[in-house]
């Protein structure tokens, strides 16, 4: 029984299991546990068959990081403490939700539909006929999940998120020292296990991020990687 995957042909199975039976796929879990890498390589597999693919990242639905970072957040802590801090993406509140649900309502409506990504100067088109929507970041775990979708659920322990989240800082992505990623990812991770783990039950399938990148299959609901 194989238990461990490389991303690609952990890609390669899904998506021969998933053609013809699903017409989206979400995919949530911590930071840091290879979301997007596994997205990226799921939308190269699909345009590699010539599969039409859209793939929406559900940061692009989150308020603005100024805004965020600006306001304050009361929430109770596992122990049942008050707390404060920023709005994190693990709170259901710093999403434009509804945003997402027009463009997933449209889709099945068989209606094409724009967005115009943070980061970008032109709209993106959704194609309603494309066989596969990816929606990938932890945002959908917030999202309602019907009978045409499959879920995956990503994790990886605090060590690999934290050393992963440095080695962005190192690509440019932020100039937070070891300590301060640290201090972050720990309260991060509290508000994920609060907000976010009690929306895993809706994934049919359950991942390890490791420390190399390969994925452990830890759920399997629907039977596609464990047999």
């Amino acid at each position: 029984m194989k238990l461990i995957y490389q991303n690609e042909e952990l890609a390669e199975l899904l998506v021969k299991f998933v053609l013809n039976k699903y017409k989206f796929i979400y995919i949530s879990g911590n930071g840091g546990s290879g979301k997007t890498t596994f997205s990226k390589i799921l939308v190269d597999k699909l345009e590699s068959m010539q599969i039409g693919v859209n793939c929406i990242d559900m940061d692009e639905f989150v308020l603005d990081t100024k805004m965020r970072k600006s306001a304050q957040k009361q929430w109770l802590d596992e122990f049942g403490n008050n707390r404060v801090s920023e709005y994190t993406t693990s709170f259901k509140e710093s999403y434009y939700l509804s945003a997402a649900e027009v463009i997933i309502h449209s889709i099945k409506n068989g209606l094409n539909c724009f967005y115009k990504p943070k980061k970008s100067k032109t709209f993106v088109q959704v194609f309603a006929n494309y066989p596969i929507t990816i929606i990938e970041g932890v945002g959908s775990a917030f999202l309602e999940k019907n009978n045409d979708a499959i879920g995956l659920f990503f994790m990886c322990d605090e060590e690999i998120e934290v050393a992963r989240r440095i080695q962005r800082a190192r690509d440019g992505e932020s100039q937070l020292e070891y300590v301060d990623v640290k201090r972050k990812a720990v309260e991060r991770n509290e508000q994920f296990r609060i907000n976010i783990l009690p929306n895993k039950s809706k994934f049919d399938i359950e991942l390890s991020s490791l420390e190399n990148y390969d994925l452990q299959i830890t759920k399997d609901a629907q039977k596609i990687f464990i047999k």
